[in-house]
Order: structure tokens, then sequence, then C-alpha cells
């Protein structure tokens, strides 16, 4: 996916701590959300990536319905993947955060 062309990112005046994304293409278009805490779980020599995530605007299905789509899911998944690896590129991930997985970033 290609910022500006399938998704764009969304900076909220109400909330400075916030970044939306909207994506502008493709199955899920003109579906809003964000992502919430994420973090990387270690198990059987394998590691996961864990986010959280509160869908905020779609044309396709109501938001909670969306929030529990597999397949939506997968999408922002594979798209969170692509925005921490274009970051590590650049060198611009900051390692912050806490270790509580259970606890959520969202209000």
């Amino acid at each position: 996916m290609i910022e500006g062309l399938d998704y764009c990112f969304i900076y909220p005046k109400d909330d400075k701590s916030s970044v939306h994304i909207k994506f502008l293409d493709g199955p899920y278009k003109d579906t809003v959300f964000k992502y919430g805490k994420v973090s990387f779980k270690e198990e059987n020599e394998l590691v996961y990536l864990q986010y959280a995530f509160d869908v905020l605007e779609s044309t396709v299905k109501k938001p909670k319905k969306l929030e529990k789509d597999t397949d939506f899911k997968n999408y922002i998944g594979d798209l969170l993947v692509e925005i921490m690896s274009s970051n590590i590129e650049q060198d611009i991930i900051d390692e912050t955060g806490t270790n509580d997985s259970e606890k959520s970033d969202l209000q």
C-alpha cells in the first residue's frame, strides 16, 4: 500500500496524541481507524505482532462489526507491518510504552 494513494494519515485537532488512518482505495475505502497499543509476543520461537485498534468510521460495515472481521484485521495488520518497516528503514522508531500487554492504550 502506498501512503497518499491507498491510505492517508489524519491528525485530529482535538487529540494531539492520536493519528487516524483513512483508506483512500481498496476494499475498505473511506474507512477511518486508529491503532492502539502495539506489542510483540514470543511463543514457541515465533514472534507475533499484537495490536489494538478502533474503527471510527466505515462505509463498508458498521464499525463494531468491522472490528470483528478477520479479513479487516489482517488487512490493517499488513499495513501496520508496512508502516513499521518503513519507519525502521528511515530509522525513526522510538522505543516507548509499557510491557503490560493486558493494558490497552485506547481510551
